[in-house]
C-alpha cells in the first residue's frame, strides 16, 4: 500500500502541473480574444505550453501503468 500511496501522490501533483499548464493555455486564448495580446503572442504561449505537457504526458501514463500494475498483484 505504501508503494501505491507515493505514486498517488506523485500522480497528483503531475496531474495539478498539467492542469496548470492547460489554464495557462486558456488564459492565453482568452487574453487573445478580449485583445489583450495579439495572435503570434498566444501561439507562442499555448506552443509552449504543449511542450512541457508532451513532457509530463508520458510521465503520468507512466505512474498509472505501474500503479495498475501494483494493484494487480495486489
Amino acid at each position: 500500500m505504501a508503494d501505491t500511496h507515493n505514486i498517488d501522490l506523485k500522480l497528483k501533483r503531475l496531474r495539478a502541473i498539467e492542469s496548470d499548464y492547460r489554464s495557462a493555455m486558456k488564459r492565453a486564448e482568452d487574453d487573445y480574444e478580449n485583445n489583450f495580446i495579439t495572435r503570434e503572442k498566444m501561439l507562442k504561449i499555448k506552443k509552449k505550453y504543449e511542450a512541457k505537457i508532451d513532457k509530463v504526458a508520458p510521465k503520468v501514463r507512466k505512474l498509472q501503468h505501474l500503479r495498475n500494475e501494483i494493484k494487480a498483484r495486489g
